[in-house]
Parts: C-alpha cells; structure tokens; sequence
C-alpha cells in the first residue's frame, strides 16, 4: 500500500478504484457468460438503459431513447451508433421499436440479455462500493460520494461536450 500519493497525478488516482470496478464487472459478467463489451458500447447500453440523473442503470425502462437523442447525448457519429447498436442487437444486448410518438422515428431499448447484464452491473457496482465503504468507512465512503457527486455535476453542468474532436455547446 503506498503512503504518499503526491507522485500521483488526478488522472492515476481516479484510475484506481475505476479499475478495481472494472475489474468486478468484467469477471462478474463473463463468469455469467455475457459477451466482452468495448468501452463504446457500454457506453451506449447506459445511456439507452434509462440512467438516471443518480447515474443508476434502470434494467426496466421500456421507453428507450431515440437514435437521434442518443447520437447528441454520447458525442459520436450517427453512423457509428449505427454500427454499434446493431452490434448490441446482434447479441440480443438491444432492441430497436417504433416510437409510438411519431410512427417513423425508431427507439432503442435494452433487449432481455441489455436487461440482465444492467441489473448486474447495478449489483457488482453496489457491491463494490459496499466493499469499499468498509474498507475506508462509512463517514469517508459517504464524504468520498458527495464530492465525486458534486464533481459530476460541476463537470456536466459546464454545457460542452466534444462532437469528432470539436468543442460544441449542449447548453
């Protein structure tokens, strides 16, 4: 265990426990035999999962998101949502359905292996973070939240985000 933190830069630091969870959820969901996801496509079944503004996965959204909004929401090509959700649909990850609010337009949900694998990741990440708490204590898990809570917020709340590489306004 390593005493001083003061060789480690903000970017090393944040890695850590980000690891450490990544780690739990990929040994998780591969011993229940989900397929490996690239980082861009858990990207995708976050934000087509229904998370919420507490940043939790809600397995049983049924409403899902339209292309379009989930095109601006994750900063990436139309095309390349595209390629990915049809990836995701590939493996039953992802379901596209009309949008009953305008018969053209088609939405995406979480299909049934979508669902399994948010609920997951909803248990592995509370399980981490419960390990976590008792390593470090209830008073410093909850100190820890509230200011990475409050980081989130102020980093969102900025209004840009990156489209190819290009500052754009979301605000």
């Amino acid at each position: 265990m390593r005493t001083s933190n003061a060789s480690r830069d903000l970017r090393a630091l944040l890695h850590v426990p980000q690891n450490d969870l990544q780690s739990q959820l990929s040994s998780r969901l591969e011993r229940l035999g989900f397929p490996a996801l690239r980082q861009a496509q858990i990207q995708i079944l976050s934000a087509i999962g229904g998370v919420g503004a507490d940043g939790v996965i809600d397995p049983n959204d049924t409403r899902g998101v339209r292309l379009s909004d989930l095109v601006s929401q994750l900063a990436l090509p139309k095309q390349t949502v595209g390629d990915l959700l049809d990836e995701l649909q590939g493996m039953r990850m992802v379901e596209r359905f009309p949008d009953p609010d305008h018969g053209v337009i088609k939405r995406v949900r979480l299909g049934p292996k979508g669902k399994a694998w948010a609920t997951e990741v909803k248990k592995v990440s509370a399980a981490t973070e419960a390990r976590w708490a008792t390593r470090l204590g209830s008073k410093k898990m909850k100190s820890l939240r509230a200011l990475l809570e409050e980081l989130a917020a102020t980093v969102e709340s900025r209004g840009e985000t990156r489209v190819n590489g290009h500052r754009v306004k979301t605000r």
